[in-house]
């Protein structure tokens, strides 16, 4: 078993409304492979607990990160970025976060609550470059929101899998629905911690719950 992260290179979306069961799927998916070298951008760390998880150093500034990932060289790093939660900072610092994630290689990228740094039309160019080239630099990304009609196109028109949980609003099961290539109304009828996920590279739907 591989516990590098040389040629994982995968965009995974995660999306569902909140309490549908994301960051228990997320946690169960990374259980199956040991990450030597981690990235998370966690906006709730009070309580999603990632540093837990990976034994990562929590820092808020992007200074802070790239010393940690200077001094870890290619050897094991495992950081979690917990921002301000002001958009205008938030969106600099995860511009930095972002390129810093490309050149290290071979590291697993998470950014959760997608949707407070991204739009619909707009990205940092450190996410945008990150999702569309991280596969040449051995990247794994992972993307997580509850507002997935928030998030910039950029992302899901580069996924390698889309995973989909139950959606509040419309607008969320529409933009959803058409990573799935499956209709709104079947992720609109979503329960509990049912699920659709796509392989983007076969187009297999799978379902569960």
């Amino acid at each position: 078993m591989s516990t590098g992260n040389a040629n994982t290179a995968k965009v995974i979306a995660i999306m569902g409304s909140t309490g549908s069961g994301k960051t228990s799927y997320l946690r169960k998916v990374l259980a199956k492979r040991k990450r030597r070298r981690t990235i998370v951008w966690s906006p709730k760390e009070d309580i999603d607990g990632y540093a837990g998880l990976f034994g990562g150093t929590v820092v808020t500034t992007a200074g802070e990160a790239l010393a940690l990932l200077k001094a870890a060289g290619k050897g094991p790093v495992h950081i979690v970025f917990k921002p301000r939660l002001v958009r205008a900072i938030d969106e600099a610092q995860f511009d930095a976060v972002c390129k810093m994630a490309m050149l290290a290689r071979n590291i697993t990228f998470i950014v959760d609550e997608l949707h407070t740094v991204t739009k619909p039309s707009w990205a940092p160019d450190g996410w945008r470059k990150l999702v569309m080239m991280g596969r040449g630099y051995g990247a794994e990304v992972f993307g997580l929101s509850q507002r997935p009609a928030s998030v910039d196109k950029d992302f899901f028109g580069n996924l390698s899998t889309m995973h989909a949980r139950r959606m509040a609003y419309a607008e969320d099961a529409k933009v959803v629905a058409r990573a799935l290539a499956v209709q709104p109304a079947e992720v609109m009828a979503l329960t509990g911690y049912q699920w659709l996920e796509r392989d983007i590279s076969t187009g297999k739907v799978t379902r569960g719950s």
